[in-house]
């Protein structure tokens, strides 16, 4: 594929349902933005100032704007001036955000997508170029690796299996019946905690 950002983000937001599409955001200079990043940022937010609203884009996170990503940059530069330091990289922006502390950032540098976490310092490499992030976004949806669900926005199929199989592994252990050893302690809890009340209202009689 050769093309542009803007075309493959339009192409990505064709991928979500029509009961619940994502809007991107018309492209807005921002003076501010332009002077700290020069590269492979500022080629991104050329194509689209994020999302209108806040559906999930892709994992949960919804594409960012500039005023957010400035946002962003502004913490990671107050973190990165205290005496530990900080290891998000100046060159970094986020790009998108699930609003919980997690963000994927593009490297201005040398264009490199990442799943990026504030309080953890392991960094996941999604993509070596925006580009090919989206593309890879495309071609996954297409074979059907990659899904459309409702919490997630568009995410793996895998993901999606593994939180339907833990949700119908735990209604199952929901609706199945108590064995014999799960009876006898309860049983033991109702005695014991009975048995606390009465001692706490016996005393509380003896202090009258």
């Amino acid at each position: 594929m050769n093309d542009d950002l803007s075309t493959l983000l339009t192409r990505v937001a064709r991928c979500f349902p029509p009961g619940a599409p994502i809007t991107l955001a018309p492209p807005v200079a921002f003076d501010e933005a332009s002077a700290r990043w020069r590269g492979h940022v500022r080629r991104w937010f050329a194509a689209s100032n994020g999302q209108v609203d806040e559906l999930p884009f892709w994992d949960a996170h919804s594409l960012a704007g500039v005023a957010q990503a400035l946002h962003t940059a502004r913490i990671c530069d107050d973190l990165r001036a205290e005496p530990d330091g900080y290891w998000v990289q100046p060159s970094w922006a986020s790009i998108a955000s699930d609003y919980a502390g997690h963000h994927i950032m593009l490297d201005d540098d040398d264009g490199r997508v990442l799943s990026v976490a504030h309080d953890d310092d392991h960094v996941v490499v999604l993509a070596p170029s925006p580009e090919l992030w989206l593309e890879g976004l495309l071609a996954g949806f297409a074979d059907g690796t990659i899904v459309w669900d409702d919490t997630f926005g568009l995410i793996t199929k895998r993901v999606v299996d593994d939180v339907a199989a833990h949700r119908a592994e735990a209604a199952a252990r929901a609706a199945a019946p108590l064995s014999l050893r799960q009876k006898l302690l309860l049983a033991l809890y109702l005695v014991v905690g009975v048995g606390v009340i009465g001692a706490f209202i016996a005393w509380l009689e003896a202090g009258r």
